[in-house]
């Protein structure tokens, strides 16, 4: 379907990501009433009743939020890639205990504050796995992620729900 589409505002064209991202395992999805999209848009809760966020800080740049043409060229398939900074107990437990796992990810846009949900049902969630666990580029000690969902036709949504997430854990 073609509409008018006018030239788009500096702010869009600013990808840099915050450095912080939000996870919720897929077992924690309201998989049965995903909400469907408004203009590329999901504006309600996409979690079970009483379920939380969990955050993730990372290197803003190296989240890199790209969504590839899928072995079909209606689809999409999107990939994260934070890095975490350091490495700690909690850190790599935290790895260990989540590698494999299936995620919906949101992240948002440093220049206006717009939100991104990737990992729909359609995608499967985003799977985490580690790339990397040591000396990273620059000599920094630390971990590289990926998140990585499956072939689907909207890999990446904006996202004006709310995030009700988990607090810290001392």
């Amino acid at each position: 379907m073609l509409f008018n589409l006018s030239k788009q505002d500096k702010s869009s064209k600013q990808n840099s990501p915050m450095y912080r991202i939000y996870l919720a395992s897929m077992n924690d999805v309201d998989v049965e009433n995903w909400p469907a999209p408004q203009d590329a848009t999901i504006t309600a809760n996409v979690l079970k009743t009483g379920k939380k966020w969990c955050y993730l800080d990372s290197t803003p740049t190296s989240i890199n939020p790209s969504a590839a043409v899928g072995e079909s060229p209606v689809n999409g398939v999107l990939t994260l890639t934070p890095v975490i900074e350091g490495i700690s107990k909690k850190s790599l437990q935290f790895v260990y205990d989540n590698v494999g796992e299936d995620f919906v990810v949101v992240w948002e846009r440093c220049a206006d504050k717009q939100k991104f949900i990737g990992g729909s049902p359609c995608s499967s969630g985003m799977k985490m796995t580690y790339t990397q666990i040591g000396t990273l580029d620059g000599g920094i000690g630390g971990i590289n992620l990926q998140l990585q969902g499956q072939e689907c036709p909207e890999p990446f949504l904006f996202f004006d729900g709310t995030l009700e997430v988990e607090p810290d854990i001392p």
